[in-house]
């Protein structure tokens, strides 16, 4: 009687396990889908400030958003999905991204400027709440806190030279 115990409450913290994977998937997606949205109201806010300002903008989310979907696709194998209903399920959170877009053209070129400060303070405010405490909160060697930093110093660096080319 206690093995089959032992074995019902296994089975249970099983299906617990699996469940609460499978809602991290769909939680996975869901941000994914505002990170989207977010994504595509600055790239419609940046082809209405100018055609040089889009490009740049698009390619810097490329380079972006190409490693970051792959990563979503793999965080929801982990969640239970297929490959196949992974890669379809991350693929539809792109329609965000064109909802995004869609709402920034409405907006018209007045609010332009104020839509890519909006989502420059929403990428600030990711990279400050939820990649710094997990960066500062490693234990770094001297070595690859140098290196940390110096990312960190490339990255500034290629934005003000953004800045100046534009």
């Amino acid at each position: 009687a206690a093995a089959a115990a032992s074995e019902a409450a296994a089975a249970a913290e099983s299906v617990v396990q699996r469940r609460d994977q499978r809602v991290a998937g769909l939680l996975a997606l869901a941000a994914d889908a505002a990170h989207n949205l977010t994504d595509g109201l600055m790239l419609g806010a940046a082809f209405l400030t100018s055609w040089e300002v889009g490009v740049s903008a698009t390619l810097a989310c490329l380079a972006h958003e190409v490693p970051h979907e792959i990563g979503d696709v793999a965080v929801l194998m982990a969640a239970g999905f297929s490959k196949w209903r992974a890669i379809k399920a991350q693929l539809s959170t792109a329609l965000a991204a064109l909802a995004g877009t869609l709402i920034a053209l409405a907006t018209g070129e007045s609010e332009a400027e104020a839509l890519l400060l909006f989502t420059a303070g929403g990428f600030i405010y990711v990279a400050a709440v939820d990649i710094l405490p997990a960066v500062l909160a490693a234990k770094s060697t001297p070595a690859e806190t140098l290196l940390q930093a110096g990312a960190l110093a490339a990255g500034i660096w290629m934005m003000v030279l953004v800045a100046a080319l534009e």
